[in-house]
């Protein structure tokens, strides 16, 4: 293990991460990426997955969020290397999909499409599904220009904006002090004010941002804060009046007194609404108070799988959450004990970590028409 450390910058988020010593980062990066380079379909940032460093010799996390002095050994090199080698291995399968996209997106591949989503986008391409599955894509080339008028012209959010800068993501990387991350967040934000100036400014907009901005440019991340705003509905909930939130409220109340009538009753005699520990969760679509990893799954089904059915798995997240905390819920009945006790759950328990949130989530059997009568299908 001799030798002096070097900076290798991790592709995927492009974050400079003190790793192991030269000889042994250049034989991980043979090993683990040889075949991938020759493949000759564009790839957008992020591209490929490296190997996390370890633990000794890095100061973040693969996703770029700084490491407490409590967080968990790394993983050996032998198992970086084959968790690098398996995503690369997906991130190829993805690549071919890109390169025939007609034929997943609308044709006989589409169950196949959503089969894949629904384990999870290799973070080395899911920057870029997420703009071509959405249509965010089609919408930027349609008006290449709009975004620099947009941030050319005043908004009287701008103060708002600004206040919440330090605030979002702190302990991320792009967005210190230091970085140009929190510049670029203010611009999309911006942008987005001036656009649509009747949804304005929420602060659990600067969050959806910046998750957006750890996988695209700032006026990608635009195109998407746009469809996310419009096409999924997003825009009604940070409008001042709420008012999505309102309905959000109801269908959400509704599926919890049917699936967990139990602690739906326990919740509403200790005066436990949804409002206390949920408005945040739909605010941030999850980015807050979720472990990332969990939040890039929940997203990669809300983003790429078509509205409304697409907007199942917000509620189905929040009845996991529930289920899984139920039986020591039924136990308080103090309404701040219960309140943060929810909050509390997706990041402390164990059986919500990685995959598994979303994966539990799926299986919940949930009718878009019972959530959204008024849809067409």
């Amino acid at each position: 293990d001799g030798g002096k450390p070097v900076e290798a910058v991790r592709l995927s988020h492009q974050l400079q991460l003190k790793t192991q010593p030269l000889e042994r980062w250049a034989a991980v990066q043979a090993q683990a990426f040889a075949p991938v380079e020759s493949v000759e379909i564009r790839m957008v940032r992020p591209q490929f997955l490296m190997p996390e460093p370890l633990q000794d010799a890095g100061v973040v996390d693969r996703y770029g969020f700084t490491l407490g002095k409590t967080a968990l050994p790394a993983r050996s090199e032998a198992e970086q290397l084959a968790s690098a080698r398996k995503e690369n291995s997906r991130a190829l399968k993805w690549q071919g999909m890109i390169s025939d996209w007609t034929t997943f997106s609308g044709g006989a591949g589409q169950k196949k499409l959503k089969r894949r989503v629904r384990k999870g986008i290799p973070d080395g391409v899911r920057g870029h599904i997420w703009q071509v599955a959405s249509g965010s894509m089609d919408a930027h080339q349609a008006r290449p220009l709009l975004y620099g008028q947009l941030r050319g012209r005043p908004s009287p959010m701008d103060s708002h904006i600004d206040k919440d800068l330090h605030r979002t993501m702190p302990t991320h990387v792009q967005f210190r002090a230091d970085a140009d991350g929190q510049q670029q967040l203010f611009n999309v934000c911006h942008a987005l004010a001036v656009h649509a100036p009747e949804v304005g400014y929420n602060q659990a907009e600067a969050y959806v941002v910046a998750t957006l901005l750890t996988y695209m440019t700032e006026e990608e991340a635009f195109w998407m804060l746009e469809h996310i705003s419009r096409y999924c509905g997003q825009g009604r909930m940070w409008m001042e009046s709420f008012e999505g939130w309102v309905e959000t409220r109801e269908r959400l109340d509704a599926i919890v007194r049917v699936k967990l009538p139990k602690l739906h009753a326990h919740l509403k005699h200790n005066g436990v609404i949804p409002d206390l520990y949920a408005l945040q969760w739909f605010l941030t679509l999850f980015a807050k108070d979720f472990p990332f990893e969990a939040t890039l799954g929940i997203w990669d089904v809300f983003l790429c799988e078509p509205q409304p059915k697409a907007s199942k798995i917000l509620y189905r997240v929040v009845l996991v959450v529930l289920q899984e905390g139920e039986k020591e819920l039924l136990r308080m009945s103090d309404v701040q004990e219960l309140t943060d006790h929810i909050r509390k759950l997706p990041s402390t328990c164990p059986a919500l970590q990685g995959g598994r949130l979303v994966e539990r989530a799926l299986a919940i059997p949930l009718k878009t028409r019972t959530l959204f009568p008024d849809s067409a299908r």
